[in-house]
């Protein structure tokens, strides 16, 4: 294949997966360290876009492999095709990338056994969430259990047993935010608070 043409279908690739993300050339330009006017050259084909780096750099920050963007196959090889996936999954390296290193091991500790907690507590909320959206919003299946337990609606029965479900996040997430405006004062309550939450979240999981 010509160089010419190998360019036209990496740019046109790029560009095509790019907008089904809908995103934008400067977020890609940030993901590759690059300006978003060199995307649009990318994509346009007028700059040299088959050298490897720039190849990993776009199946990185597209989430696709070289060999689609280089016209090989059809398969993206990858799961994300919604946008808020893949923000959240590019989040979530960031945080990877830059988990405190530069603090004393008390404070790194502190902060990494922090986002252990607020992870943690989030597949708790997820897997609750989805049990309450699943049963109990819009739901007329229990009409007659919520007419006969004295509710005045079903629609109240729904939206009391829905808060049911993730009250035990709402108030984990408290916690946590409280755990954190006491690190300032008094760091060992908190450390120990902290502790006590993430062996309480252990034994759930």
């Amino acid at each position: 294949m010509k160089d010419k043409e190998l360019r036209r279908i990496i740019g046109e690739r790029a560009k095509s997966r790019r907008t089904e993300l809908n995103l934008t050339q400067p977020y890609v330009a940030d993901k590759m360290g690059v300006t978003a006017s060199t995307i649009q050259r990318y994509e346009a084909g007028t700059i040299d876009n088959t050298k490897k780096m720039v190849l990993e750099g776009l199946s990185e920050a597209l989430h696709v492999s070289v060999k689609w963007l280089k016209g090989e196959t059809d398969s993206y090889e990858t799961d994300i095709t919604d946008k808020k996936e893949l923000l959240i999954r590019d989040a979530m390296t960031g945080i990877i990338e830059n988990l405190p290193t530069n603090l004393d091991n008390a404070d790194g500790d502190f902060a990494k056994n922090l986002l252990l907690a607020i992870l943690n507590e989030y597949k708790l909320f997820a897997d609750s969430f989805t049990n309450a959206c699943n049963n109990f919003k819009g739901n007329t299946e229990y009409a007659d259990v919520a007419a006969k337990m004295g509710f005045e609606s079903n629609q109240e029965y729904n939206e009391i047993m829905f808060l049911r479900e993730i009250t035990h996040s709402v108030n984990a997430f408290n916690d946590i935010a409280d755990i954190i405006r006491i690190y300032s004062k008094n760091p060992g309550v908190a450390v120990q608070r902290l502790s006590n939450l993430l062996e309480d979240n252990s034994d759930s999981v």
